[in-house]
């Protein structure tokens, strides 16, 4: 995507520290993460980008109509060159370690942000190290081996693998990009914003996205998007963003309700199976902005909708399922009506997923 880069600047979450772009994760003074924030004035034509993202031909994913599987419009993210939507955010991410030279990174996923970030940076001539949890879907691993990448596998929960992660590039000195921590992940997000729009045109985006949730990049990288649209008169509203967590894991959910967080459980929905999403807060805060839900699905919802899709000639991995099951509740609770227009990024394909969930 030939966006231009915008002079932009880094700002704490917490205590509102500035400092110049960097891929410094937190904040000297405080330890918080960034938020990105741009120095020029808004333009009326052209997204705001920090960097020309690295290209693999990702975005531009097509839309598909699905009467036959609740009535909605599906976004096929999963069509993205490693089958994912983290392509968007990897291209960005892997833009900004080209333009501070990096030649060798670590970075920890459960599968679809390492396998983007290892092809980008093999794109880009960069040897990527990525640590994965052992139970991570075999195929994720080879494909990021296919790219050059490095696979190291590690014991226990998803955040054993970030801790591991950390601790290698400390030991070896090596850049930590985590997908998680930087504001330069979700910044590529809002590619998907603008393309819905466009592809919309004339007449206005979706009153609806309902979208699957963990560490919430596309969340935030659509709210943001939408945001920038509205500022400069390209939309006149904002769509209502709707977060779909599995009952098994579902941190957004407890926040937004002010519950307790449950123990997390295992799910099949393995790319939001995240009990500590970093960016939380923040998440929260979108979801406001837009007038957004947020809610959970049964394992046998997800499964039983992931099938539904492939009845409908869509093999995507449970993830991309948990959306879906999610429009269902919030049309049978009237919190979307029948006849409203929704799209559904569909956002991993099955293909990586190894079987039925």
């Amino acid at each position: 995507m030939g966006y231009p880069q915008w002079s932009h600047q880094l700002v704490c979450l917490e205590c509102g520290r500035a400092t110049g772009s960097s891929l410094d994760l937190h904040c000297p003074r405080c330890g918080g993460l960034y938020r990105l924030e741009y120095r020029d004035p808004p333009s009326g034509h052209e997204p705001r980008h920090p960097w020309i993202p690295v290209s693999l031909s990702h975005g531009r994913t097509a839309l598909q109509a699905l009467p036959a599987a609740g009535g909605f419009t599906a976004k096929l993210e999963f069509l993205s060159p490693t089958g994912s939507f983290k392509d968007r955010g990897a291209a960005m991410l892997i833009a900004g370690a080209r333009a501070f030279g990096v030649r060798e990174f670590v970075e920890d996923s459960s599968g679809n942000a390492g396998a983007a970030l290892a092809a980008y940076g093999a794109r880009a001539g960069m040897r990527a190290h990525i640590f994965l949890p052992r139970s991570a879907p075999a195929l994720k691993r080879a494909q990021i081996e296919a790219v050059g990448g490095v696979a190291h596998l590690v014991e226990g929960p998803r955040e054993a693998a970030s801790e591991a992660a950390r601790r290698f590039a400390d030991d070896r000195k090596l850049p930590y990009l985590s997908h998680n921590l930087s504001p330069y992940f979700s910044e590529g997000m809002k590619s998907a914003a603008w393309e819905l729009r466009d592809q919309y045109h004339p007449r206005p985006p979706p009153a609806h996205i309902v979208l699957p949730v963990g560490n919430g990049s596309l969340l935030l990288g659509l709210q943001r998007g939408f945001e920038e649209l509205l500022e400069v008169g390209k939309i006149e509203r904002l769509p209502r963003l709707h977060a779909a967590q599995a009952e098994a894991i579902a941190p957004l959910v407890a926040a937004v309700k002010g519950e307790s967080r449950r123990a997390p459980r295992r799910t099949a929905a393995d790319g939001i199976a995240v009990a500590e999403p970093p960016r939380l807060a923040e998440m929260v805060a979108a979801l406001r902005a837009c007038e957004g839900t947020a809610l959970s699905v049964s394992e046998g919802a997800l499964l039983e909708w992931q099938r539904e899709l492939g009845r409908c000639g869509l093999w995507v991995e449970p993830t991309s399922a948990v959306p879906v099951a999610a429009l269902a509740a919030l049309r049978e609770t009237g919190t979307i009506a029948d006849d409203a227009e929704v799209v559904v990024p569909l956002t991993g394909t099955g293909l990586k997923q190894g079987g039925w969930g």
